[in-house]
Parts: C-alpha cells; sequence; structure tokens
C-alpha cells in the first residue's frame, strides 16, 4: 500500500547528485556525504494540544577532485542547499480529532551548467486529519498533498522522464514530454476507514490516488506517481487462550492499483496469520499472490511489459521473548508463473541479554534468487529501439550486529554493524520484441551463439542481431560482486532532563568488482582489505518549556 511520505531526513546530506565525467587514464575521488553547513530544529507541544515542527538545515557545495596523471582539477557534485520543513498538528476532545499541515522546501545554489538538472526549487505540503468515534472504535483518516517544481528546462524534462513517471512511454497516450517546461506540480491523496477495537472483527478500506506530475523525492520518499490504489483488509482477532494458543490474528487483504488512465495494472491478494503458544513462543507467515500484471517500468521508459504473475510466501517462529536468549529462524519463497522467477531466503538469529543493562543480538541471511527478465542496457539498431535483457542467478548473504548497553539512565552506549556481499551472474541474454504478447516466450527473443558472444580482452558481449558477420551493438559485461560494511557507534548522555549530547562514530567499507562468482571468504577478504570511510559526529539538544 502507498504511504505519503513528504520529508525523508536521509536526504539532508546524502551521497551528492551528480557524478563527474571522465575521462580515459581519470579517477574521481568523491565525497561520501554532503556536509551540513547547519542545522536547527524545533519542536514541542503546547498544553492546548499544538504539536509545533521546524527543521532549517543547509547544506555545502561539495567538489569531486579529479586525478588524471598527477593533474588535479575539481568538478561540483552538488550545489549550496537550503532545507525546511515546518509541521503542525492541533488536537481536539481529547485527541478523538487530530488535524495537521506540512510544508517543506528545497532551495538549491545552482552556479554550475553541470548541476543544472537538478530544479531550483521544490515546494511540497499538505493537509492531513483523523477523527474517532464510539470511544476510538471507528475511525476516519485522511491527507492530501501538493508539490510545484521550478527548474530549467532540462531539470524539468529529466523529472518528466525519471522512473517515478515514464511520460515519455509509447503506449502512454495521454502523457506527453514537454520539453520546454519549467515547471512541474501535481497533487494527491488518501482516504481511509476502518474499525479498530476489542472485539473480534477489525478491517480498513483505503483509496489512494497520485496525480503523473506528483513529486516530492527532493526532501521526502515517492517511489511512483500516475496511480490509483485501493485495497482493503479484514482481520479476526482471538485475544483469550484457547486449544495450545494464547491468541490468534488471521487477516486478509486485497489491493489493486490504476493508472491515471483507469487501466488496471495488477491486482494482489494475501492471507497473514500471526499468533502466540501457551509456552510463549511465537510463530507467524503469510501467503500471497499477485496476478499477471503489467509494469510500467521494466523498460526504463520504453513500452508497458506484461508480467507473469506469482506466488510466496514467508513463515517465523521465535521462542519467548522473556527469556534471557532469545533464538529466531524465517523463510521466504517466490515462485513466479511459467518459471519466470524463483527467489529462496532463509534467516535466524539471537538475541541475548545476559543481564538487564545488555542486550545482544546476530542476524544471518541468505538469498538465492533466479530472474530469467533482468534488465541490463537500452541500445538502438537500425533507429530502433532494444531492450537487452539477461537471466541473473544472484546470492547475497548479510549479517546485522547489535550491541545496545544502558551504564545508567542517563547514558547509553549502541553499536549497530552489518557485512554484506552479493555476487551475480548472467546469462541467456535476449531482446524484448513483443511485450504485451499472449504467449510469455513471444515476448522476447533469445540470443543464440551465433548472434551473441563475449570479447573477453575487453570485457564486453558483442551482438550481431541481424547474422551479418558485424557488430550491431554491444554491452558491458554484467557481473558483479558487491561488498559493503556499514556500522555505527553512539553514545548517548542525558546531561539535564531532556537535553542531550550525542557522540557518533560511522564506518563504510565498499568495494566491487565482475567476477559474479558468490564466495563469502574471498569478499569478506576484500571487503576488510578496503580502506575505511570514517564519520565522527557530535550532536546537541536542549529541550525547555515554553
Amino acid at each position: 500500500m502507498y504511504s505519503d511520505n513528504l520529508f525523508y531526513s536521509r536526504r539532508i546530506g546524502r551521497y551528492p547528485h551528480n557524478y563527474p565525467s571522465l575521462s580515459e587514464g581519470e579517477y574521481a575521488d568523491m565525497p561520501e556525504s554532503t556536509t551540513i553547513l547547519g542545522a536547527a530544529k524545533l519542536s514541542g507541544k503546547t498544553r492546548k494540544g499544538l504539536s509545533i515542527g521546524i527543521l532549517e538545515s543547509l547544506t555545502a557545495e561539495e567538489n569531486a577532485t579529479i586525478d588524471n596523471s598527477g593533474v588535479r582539477r575539481k568538478e561540483p557534485v552538488e550545489p549550496l542547499t537550503n532545507f525546511f520543513v515546518g509541521r503542525l498538528q492541533q488536537d481536539f476532545n481529547k485527541g478523538e480529532t487530530v488535524i495537521g499541515g506540512i510544508i517543506t522546501s528545497v532551495n538549491r545554489d545552482i552556479t554550475t551548467p553541470a548541476l543544472n538538472y537538478l530544479p531550483n526549487s521544490a515546494v511540497t505540503g499538505g493537509f492531513d486529519f483523523k477523527h474517532y468515534w464510539k470511544k476510538r472504535t471507528w475511525y476516519v483518516s485522511g491527507n492530501t498533498e501538493f508539490s510545484s517544481i521550478r527548474g530549467t528546462e532540462n531539470s524539468i524534462t529529466g523529472l518528466q522522464t525519471s522512473s517515478a513517471r515514464y511520460f515519455q512511454r509509447p503506449d502512454a497516450g495521454y502523457l506527453s514530454v514537454d520539453s520546454a517546461r519549467t515547471s512541474l506540480a501535481g497533487i494527491g491523496g488518501t482516504i481511509k476507514v476502518g474499525r479498530l477495537s476489542e472485539k473480534k472483527l477489525q478491517f480498513e478500506t483505503s483509496l489512494t490516488m497520485r496525480s503523473p506530475g506528483l513529486e516530492f523525492n527532493d526532501i521526502g520518499y515517492m517511489r511512483y506517481s500516475d496511480v490509483i490504489h485501493h485495497g482493503s483488509w479484514a482481520a479476526y482477532y482471538i485475544r483469550n487462550p484457547f486449544a495450545i494458543f494464547n491468541n490468534f490474528y488471521l487477516n486478509t487483504n486485497y489491493w489493486l492499483y490504476l493508472d491515471y488512465s483507469g487501466k488496471l495494472l495488477s491486482f494482489n491478494t494475501n492471507l497473514n496469520f500471526n499468533s502466540q503458544f501457551k509456552n510463549r513462543w511465537s510463530i507467524n507467515g503469510s501467503f500471497n499472490r499477485q496476478s499477471e500484471n503489467i509494469s510500467r517500468s521494466l523498460l526504463r521508459g520504453g513500452p508497458s511489459f506484461l508480467n507473469p504473475g506469482d506466488i510466496s510466501f514467508n513463515l517465523n517462529l521465535r521462542t519467548d521473548r522473556s527469556k534471557k536468549i532469545v533464538l529466531y529462524t524465517g523463510t521466504y519463497h517466490d515462485f513466479g508463473d511459467l518459471n519466470s522467477i524463483r527467489i529462496h531466503a532463509f534467516w535466524g538469529g539471537f538475541d541475548l541479554k545476559p543481564m538487564n543493562s545488555l542486550s545482544i543480538s546476530a542476524e544471518p541471511e541468505y538469498t538465492s534468487q533466479n530472474i530469467k527478465l533482468q534488465y541490463l542496457t537500452g541500445k538502438s539498431f537500425n533507429s530502433e529501439p532494444r531492450y537487452v535483457f539477461g537471466e541473473l542467478d544472484q546470492k547475497t548473504l548479510s549479517m546485522t550486529m547489535r550491541i545496545n548497553f544502558t551504564i545508567n539512565p542517563e547514558l547509553t552506549i549502541e553499536y549497530y554493524g552489518q557485512p554484506f556481499v552479493s555476487a551475480g551472474k548472467y546469462s541467456n541474454f535476449k531482446i524484448i520484441t513483443d511485450p504485451d504478447a499472449e504467449s510469455y516466450r513471444d515476448r522476447y527473443h533469445l540470443f543464440n551463439d551465433q548472434e551473441i558472444r563475449l570479447d573477453e580482452a575487453n570485457d564486453i558481449y558483442i551482438v550481431d542481431e541481424d547474422g551479418e558477420g558485424t557488430n550491431d551493438y554491444s554491452f558491458g559485461r554484467p557481473d558483479f560482486n558487491f561488498r559493503q560494511f556499514r556500522s555505527n557507534l553512539v553514545v548517548r548522555w542525558e546531561y539535564l532532563p531532556g537535553s542531550t549530547l550525542y557522540l557518533v562514530w560511522s564506518q563504510g567499507r565498499t568495494s566491487s568488482d565482475n567476477i559474479g562468482k558468490f564466495s563469502y571468504g574471498y569478499d569478506m577478504k576484500e571487503l576488510f582489505s578496503t580502506t575505511p570511510q570514517n564519520i565522527f559526529l557530535v550532536k546537541l539538544s536542549y529541550w525547555f518549556s515554553l
């Protein structure tokens, strides 16, 4: 189900937008994040139920250092940018009714043509409400939002053709790209009605709409616009012990997506449960079915593609959470119709609490997936577009570790670390020929050995599509190994009631190559031989009462 997130804090101080164009033999030293020159936050709630939140932040212009045989120059990769967020929310009748509003703005000082693909300004805002009645058994909630983006013709054209919209799709007759535009605006909204209570039966139904021009990714988070979503769920909750259970929760859902032309994109159903046994162990799982569905993004701006449906399920088991040692395990599997996709994931872990002030946890996870149609690149042949795909076999292994130590109520230490390695190998390369053909196999052409070959010296695949012995087009070898380690150490000291000092050490390591073979020992060795990126932060907050 779609959610409306007009403010996403990680946009502030993010990895720079731009990556400089490099000539052969050049190397770019990129900043890992954007420097926050200053930030201020004001938040609180008055005695009359008015909640206030204001955030103002300024991030620096960032430059990459380009090295060419010892000769260095700098190129801009991020402009000087101001971020603002304002939020008001008022409670009425002891919280039975809540009304709120939000306004955000992003203003960039773009002084170089290399960055003119970014909007100069982005303003978003909206209103929201929630009302309960019959002792909070019933509720209705909703929100509206709007966006207004301004910039150069280049930046607005980029928004129209971005993955959130793809106005250039040849089968989207109700949309078109206007390369002369210098602004883009859109609206959206959600309405929900539901019943939550101590009774056994609960439900909700909702409707969400987003116009094609809606955009709030400058400071918010939004994957798609041009969508109408409708969904409903119903749940049956047994709260009292029976048989071997302490409680039992059963939930069923359906949801569907349409675009603004009214075309049905997909229909989905789901059944899930959650239960606790009398020994306080718990189990939960779900079963999901997605119909044959239309993807507007698979061809990256090309025509829509008719995807086979799929069936997926997961199951999780956890021991008694009140014990000093808690164990858990789970699995997920996805089976695409017509063998289009296979995903198998397994995870487990433990939570260890040797004393009340100390907790230690670790969770490994392994995933293996085979995807018959994985997008690689777009090409042109005889003035016609070519959408090149491959079959991807990928294996991923990660480990998430956490340590929380409470020295006293005012002083705590928290650690988080996650090594992550993934390897993917491609085969069975193909091009899309008829994206909505009745037969799945007729939607693409699989290259034979005479049509494609690997040039190992240059690490590229060469395609001779017409069989005339000439190189019609080529693409880079897509096999990959990706390795990453992220860790954070946070010391929190509440030096006065409500006033806190944070000391943060963050370390990151990243490396990659195109071997394509999964070997955890080799990948971990390569990862920890990489030079780390260390960041140290100090955050001070002071609380005062109005």
